[in-house]
């Protein structure tokens, strides 16, 4: 296998060594080897034909994955491990790691298997219909730039169970309850920064993460968070000083966010979109959101 491997990725997968015994060692590069040749869906029928090395029935490799004994989250921190050694500070993104979190829907047939249900295809293709059978995951990595483009280094994939067919629970002073959609994608991103040392970590997500129940355990842990805001959001500045009559105002002067533009004279800004430079004019205010804790930093946009 060693012979067929190229040098610099069994130096690569050398990393992992310790988390796999031997055999399991094997079948791992084994797997990895597959994921590189199988296109499209990795079906483990798929994935033991392309390792012609390995003379092993396709029951062997589903019993290294359903019996072998090694921890995914083992495998995880070695993967962090690797691209700290190998990349190092071309990791941080102006003093702060940056990762990017999203969701991705996986169709199934079976619709007795655990996690599937019918989810509501938000993907906008008209050919998949508004609906889809399968499992929900949540996808976390790290993002790099490199040579005038980024780079994602997929780091962590879970499974985000549903109201059917739950398979993940959350152990709470009540008791035991299923997993929501905001308890794997927050413990995805807090899982990422104990790996990297609790060091300085930002993450990139879309509009459907701007909720309070994804911002505020984040914020806590002084993680910041970068997405975009639904058009008709608003905003509202600091409460005036009390001026000794009338009960004391917990809120400041409203603004409908898209109107900063309009209200304030906006910068011109040189930004690199999609590969090119070009100018942008903007509106920064720090102003208080529904149900976040602290002030957030809204940058408006003034663009088609």
């Amino acid at each position: 296998m060693d012979v067929v491997f190229p040098c610099l990725l069994i130096l690569y997968l050398s990393s992992f060594r310790d988390v796999f015994s031997s055999p399991g060692y094997e079948y791992f590069k084994a797997y990895i080897w597959a994921f590189m040749l199988v296109p499209g869906r990795k079906r483990v029928t798929d994935i033991a034909n392309a390792c012609f090395f390995m003379k092993k029935h396709i029951s062997s490799f589903e019993r290294f994955l359903s019996e072998y004994k090694w921890s995914t989250n083992k495998v995880i921190a070695s993967l962090i491990s690797l691209l700290l050694s190998v990349l190092g500070d071309r990791l941080m993104v102006y003093g702060a790691f940056l990762a990017a979190e999203d969701t991705t829907f996986a169709s199934k047939a079976s619709k007795k298997m655990p996690g599937v249900q019918k989810w509501k295809d938000h993907s906008g293709n008209a050919d998949r219909g508004g609906y889809i059978f399968g499992h929900h995951w949540s996808i976390l990595g790290l993002l790099s730039p490199f040579s005038g483009r980024w780079l994602c280094f997929p780091i962590i994939a879970r499974l985000i169970p549903g109201k059917k067919n739950p398979s993940h629970f959350v152990s709470t002073p009540e008791g035991l309850r299923p997993a929501e959609f905001w308890d794997v994608t927050v413990s995805n991103v807090l899982h990422l920064w104990e790996l990297l040392g609790r060091r300085a970590l930002r993450v990139v997500v879309d509009a459907y993460f701007a909720n309070a129940k994804f911002i505020n355990p984040l914020m806590e842990k002084g993680i910041a968070v970068l997405s975009r805001l639904r058009k008709n959001a608003v905003g509202w500045d600091d409460p005036p000083e009390y001026s000794g009559r009338g009960r004391p105002r917990k809120k400041g002067k409203k603004w409908k966010l898209a109107d900063l533009l309009t209200a304030f004279e906006p910068e011109h800004l040189s930004v690199h979109i999609y590969g090119k430079d070009c100018q942008v004019a903007a509106v920064t205010r720090d102003v208080w959101l529904r149900h976040i804790p602290k002030k957030v930093r809204v940058v408006v946009i003034e663009h088609g």
